[in-house]
């Protein structure tokens, strides 16, 4: 029997400053991702496309909560029946319900904070409401996960944290604020800027993140937010960061996943149509689940 992969579109930017972003798993699904998935020897299928509902900006905080534990009821489902899946957004605020569902149900199987997590990102995205310069809650999702911050994020699916720090590993960082650096410097995260990675290679720091979290965790996944990439390969992203990674560098590596049962889940965010070129990172979000997925 082919096992199809579960897709399931955030198409929100409630949680951004540029909205735009939401129209990307919507635009990913109308340009029939799941054909061109198939061409490749992929199956996949939408599970599910998340839509917050209508507000106002004052109650983004709750439509983001909303959202989130919808999303985390369908991951968790996923995990329980040992389903991979890719989640397809969207601001980056979805890792928050993506990670607390697969944490439930890690923690209905007795493996509370066995969860491993790969972060691949521009940005930290460890703001609290306390530290925010911006008042945005998709620089807050990895702070969320680790049980910082506001309550009904932290809490959505469990109470407890999600992520044990000691089971995170960031890639690619590059802009970032004081605070969010001195949250995981104090919690002792292994992050990978990109002085490192230009350093070492991407081919060792992937090599190096990737046995590190395998060591140390039953289950992993990876967040993958667009603006890890360069500019140049990924334009359609809402918070570009000049010298980022190279989008072929990163589906090379990333093909090192192919064969790795403990990996249940991948996310790949912030996608923003509106800043895309020649479709370069509509394109770039296929070669990556082949990489990851394909045969």
């Amino acid at each position: 029997m082919i096992t199809s992969l579960p897709l399931i579109g955030y198409a929100s930017g409630i949680a951004a400053n540029d909205p735009g972003c939401a129209q990307g798993p919507l635009q990913l699904q109308h340009h029939l991702l799941e054909k061109r998935l198939f061409d490749q020897q992929l199956h996949s299928h939408w599970q599910a496309m998340l839509v917050p509902r209508s507000g106002s900006k004052e109650n983004c905080l709750e439509r983001v909560v909303e959202l989130n534990t919808e999303l985390a009821n369908i991951t968790q489902d996923l995990a329980q029946q040992y389903k991979r899946f890719a989640v397809l957004g969207g601001d980056h605020s979805c890792a928050i319900g993506t990670w607390s569902g697969v944490a439930s149900a890690l923690a209905k199987q007795q493996q509370l904070n066995e969860l491993g997590l790969i972060w691949i990102d521009a940005h930290m995205d460890s703001h609290t409401f306390e530290t925010t310069f911006t008042g945005n809650i998709h620089g807050m999702p990895l702070a969320s996960l680790l049980g910082y911050g506001d309550t009904s994020l932290a809490h959505i699916g469990i109470s407890h944290p999600k992520i044990d720090p000691r089971r995170l590993v960031l890639i690619g960082i590059r802009s970032f604020e004081m605070e969010e650096e001195k949250l995981l410097q104090h919690l002792g995260v292994r992050i990978y800027n990109m002085e490192e990675i230009e350093k070492k290679g991407l081919d060792a720091v992937f090599s190096e993140a990737l046995a590190y979290i395998k060591e140390k965790s039953v289950r992993w996944g990876i967040s993958l937010d667009l603006d890890g990439i360069d500019p140049f390969d990924a334009p359609g992203v809402g918070v570009p960061e000049a010298n980022g990674i190279s989008g072929e560098s990163l589906c090379r590596v990333l093909t090192q996943l192919r064969q790795e049962s403990s990996l249940i889940g991948v996310e790949v965010v912030e996608y923003n149509p509106y800043h895309d070129k020649q479709q370069k990172t509509e394109r770039l979000i296929q070669k990556i689940l082949l990489s990851i997925f394909g045969v």
